[in-house]
């Protein structure tokens, strides 16, 4: 979107809603990447336990790749939404008679389960970072020796977990106040929404990024 300033603008209900999903999708897959990596890390300590230098050192390299760069880029992301936002509020005004539409209605449905499929998507993930620890112990038992990432590094799916149902709640909230105002007509962006989801989002970037440095060697 930032790419494409030079073209004409609208301050149109759907432009708005197309914004969310897409800066939603961007904000998911660097979360999922983020994730990505940590099991890496998981998957460096075994390969360490069975002597498999090659490999650990492969996830190792992996873990940095996947870790340090979309925690960056959340940020810069997250400017590049409030920037386009901005850009879209410098356009013209939409009439009323455009904003009560049938197709602004599946928009915001369209929104909504964006908000839906994110939140569930960061639950599962957070739920798989958590259990492979649970993996590592079992394994650990097999193996007849100590497999263990840190104390550092328990809790970082929880992490995941609450950022998902924070999707959630705040996709629903989302949604019951953009139809009630399609419903009389106007429409404003939830300001304040996007501000207490960008708050959530930052801080569990930094929380991550603070458990990461901690553990690194």
């Amino acid at each position: 979107m930032i790419l494409l300033r030079h073209l004409p603008t609208a301050q149109e209900p759907r432009l708005y809603m197309a914004l969310e999903r897409t800066y939603l999708g961007y904000f998911k897959l660097l979360f999922f990447t983020i994730g990505t990596g940590l099991i890496a890390f998981r998957l460096q300590v075994i390969f360490l336990a069975i002597g498999e230098q090659h490999f650990a050192h492969l996830f190792e390299e992996l873990h940095r790749l996947l870790i340090w760069p979309p925690i960056v880029l959340i940020f810069v992301v997250g400017f590049w939404f409030f920037a386009d936002l901005h850009h879209i509020a410098k356009g013209i005004t939409v009439p009323a008679k455009e904003i009560i539409d049938p197709r602004i209605y599946m928009a915001a449905e369209r929104t909504f389960l964006a908000w839906v499929r994110t939140g569930i998507g960061l639950i599962a993930f957070g739920f798989v970072i958590e259990k492979f620890d649970f993996f590592l112990e079992q394994l650990s038992v097999m193996l007849h020796t100590k497999l263990s990432t840190g104390d550092g590094f328990s809790g970082m799916g929880i992490i995941f977990i609450v950022l998902g149902v924070s999707n959630l709640i705040i996709g629903g909230i989302n949604f019951v106040r953009t139809v009630k105002k399609v419903d009389a007509g106007e429409y404003h962006v939830h300001k304040w929404l996007y501000a207490l989801y960008g708050l959530i989002l930052f801080s569990a970037t930094a929380m991550l990024a603070f458990m990461i440095i901690r553990v690194s060697p």
